[in-house]
């Protein structure tokens, strides 16, 4: 299992791909209790990221288009990929069905044969003069915002002042907006950057910041009901605890009422191009106020037509839920708006209700407990359990068997009953069917692992000092975007959360506030001592960045480390705090110090490595 101590790193996909390599060297990928497993930051991490939450795909990891991308048959001969073996499954060879159910899910009707599904209406990724892709992933979204390249910011539960690398930049980007909406359950820094105390990070007034800002009261998780999907990629539906308070709204009502106002304005005043608004496919039985179970459907998807095999044979009569993702067709006669979630809501109903404690594995799979994705199997890769007889490797652990005519145990990565000796392979959604360790064009800093140091170390990487951090990291470049050298901020530094607090939100919660009231600085007893630093003593840290001053906290928790031959000392702070809520919020944003540095893959913030100096205040 990984967190985010690895993810938060300039070079965190390489040391996940280092991770998924023994694994597989290990013989434990694909087998009860093996696998390379994410621990997620947030209940619904994993659900965000399958539904197209990150800019560069769409929900299913369809990639999202891009502007050399002119027609949905040039789409689709880009990402579709050719197998590289005759037998194997390559099971993104259906890509397209996937993807033209996809676009019937947003266009409706309004998607045909004729128009390509309506691919002109959906948005392109932007090329540049130099042929790259636009990235629109967060720190870039906030350097274009600081450059003055956007009008306005929609922020729908995030809190970018608090949670961003490099608070100030943030701060300072906002200030360039001419409109920001923020959807929130309490007011947050980012809702009132504009505060004095705020601005006076960036050396900015009020009366100077143009920004206009609306605050929207949203439900919180609890007022409202929907599904999590959890690390292991089961989709467990939620049931509403208690109704929002005041005017605070679940967030399909408000984005329902911002879409339909919109909606209204194209209708009487046209525009440059209002087919993809107008011709949504909003076909929710309460527009206003969508009901997620509808949601839930929609995403599973249905036939719109009799769906028929290759026969002709009728195998989804039309209206009928999809129950399996090769019942959907290229041709315009399903829907599905993720095709990975093809199973949670058959016509037996919203199967991610289901709450079942049977368990005949014994080994914790619980089939019958809600549904995960792909297919209700719980073991990705789950060929990789049995050997080439389709006999289990460890037969007190069976993950698939093969008993002479058919798979049992968990759902099988094929039909039950293709045979073992079929060389589909085991890794089926590669194209040679086999796992890979080098891995060619798919990450930016190369197809083999390497290690590399932070953009801010206290030693040269030992491999190759003269290349040390990441090679791939793009930098920015405005004046916030600083990094410090080891001479002048000797001590690693990271950022972490308590169990006491959720992010930011949590710190307005009198009872979590009491569990842990204040912003602090952890510290090994070695470096306390020679800074002369006692237990509750106010201390600044400092980066490159800027400083941040809390409560220092002297524990054996943390230890000096022997780093190239010397003493390097760590340090590390918790996130929660920032200048709004209760208990004792003194400005104590976590990322006034971080680095505006991301991982070229995932693009994820170096949070948990970067240099800074202590001093006691």
């Amino acid at each position: 299992m990984y967190a985010l101590g690895w993810t938060h790193h300039s070079h965190s996909v390489q040391l996940i791909h280092a991770a998924a390599m023994l694994q597989l060297l290990l013989g434990n990928i694909g087998r009860p209790g093996g696998g390379l497993n994410a621990l997620r930051g947030h209940a619904n991490i994993q659900g965000g990221t399958d539904c197209g939450m990150a800019y560069h795909n769409l929900p299913g990891y369809i990639p999202v288009p891009k502007a050399d991308h002119p027609s949905l048959e040039a789409f689709l001969k880009v990402v579709t990929p050719a197998p590289l073996r005759p037998e194997a499954t390559n099971f993104l060879s259906n890509t397209d069905r996937f993807t033209v159910s996809q676009l019937k899910a947003y266009y409706g009707a309004a998607a045909t044969r004729q128009n390509d599904f309506a691919y002109d209406f959906h948005p392109k990724l932007p090329q540049s003069s130099t042929g790259a892709y636009d990235n629109w992933s967060w720190a870039y979204i906030f350097d274009r915002m600081y450059r003055g390249d956007l009008d306005g910011f929609f922020s729908f539960g995030m809190n970018p002042v608090s949670n961003g690398p490099h608070s100030r930049k943030a701060i300072a980007a906002l200030a360039k907006l001419k409109w920001l909406v923020v959807a929130e359950n309490f007011e947050q820094e980012t809702a009132s950057f504009w505060r004095q105390d705020i601005l006076s990070l960036v050396d900015l007034k009020t009366e100077s910041v143009d920004t206009e800002v609306f605050m929207l009261p949203a439900a919180n998780f609890a007022e409202k009901d929907g599904t999590f999907v959890n690390s292991a990629r089961w989709i467990q539906w939620k049931w509403k605890a208690v109704d929002p308070p005041g005017e605070a709204k679940p967030d399909q009502e408000i984005v329902a009422r911002i879409f339909l106002k919109v909606r209204e304005l194209y209708e009487k005043e046209g525009g440059r191009f209002p087919d993809p608004v107008l011709k949504l496919n909003w076909w929710y039985t309460n527009p206003l106020v969508p009901s997620l179970d509808e949601v839930c459907r929609e995403l599973n998807g249905w036939a719109i037509d009799d769906v028929r095999d290759q026969t002709g044979n009728v195998v989804v009569r039309a209206g009928s839920q999809l129950s399996r993702f090769l019942d959907t067709r290229a041709d315009g006669t399903t829907l599905s708006g993720n095709w990975l979630y093809i199973g949670m809501y058959t016509d037996a109903g919203n199967l991610t209700q289901r709450r079942s404690y049977a368990d005949p594995s014994g080994l914790g799979r619980y089939p019958e407990w809600t549904v995960s994705w792909p297919a209700n199997r719980r073991i990705l890769y789950n060929r990789c359990s049995a050997d080439a007889e389709g006999r289990p490797w460890d037969a007190t652990r069976v993950g698939i068997a093969w008993n002479g005519q058919r798979w049992v145990g968990d759902n099988a990565d094929y039909t039950a009953d293709s045979r073992p000796d079929a060389n589909l392979g085991a890794f089926i959604m590669l194209p040679e069917g086999v796992a890979r360790l080098f891995v060619p064009g798919q990450f930016a800093d190369g197809p083999w692992s390497e290690h590399y140091e932070p953009a801010e170390s206290p030693v040269a990487n030992p491999l190759h000092p003269p290349q040390s951090p990441n090679p791939a990291i793009q930098p920015f470049g405005t004046e916030f975007d600083v990094l410090g050298s080891a001479n002048e901020y000797p001590i690693v530094c990271t950022t972490y959360r308590l169990t006491e607090h959720f992010h930011y939100w949590t710190k307005h919660n009198p009872y979590t506030v009491q569990l842990q009231p204040e912003f602090f600085v952890e510290m090994p007893e070695a470096l306390a001592r020679e800074k002369g630093i006692a237990n509750g003593d106010q201390v600044r840290v400092t980066s490159a960045r800027g400083s941040i001053e809390g409560r220092a906290m002297v524990t054996r928790r943390i230890k000096p480390m022997q780093v190239g031959g010397r003493t390097v000392y760590q340090i590390g702070f918790p996130i929660h705090w920032g200048f709004l809520g209760r208990g004792q919020q003194r400005g104590s944003l976590a990322n006034l110090v971080t680095p505006t540095v991301v991982d070229p893959n995932s693009f994820a913030p170096e949070y948990k490595g970067f240099l800074v100096r202590l001093d006691k205040v």
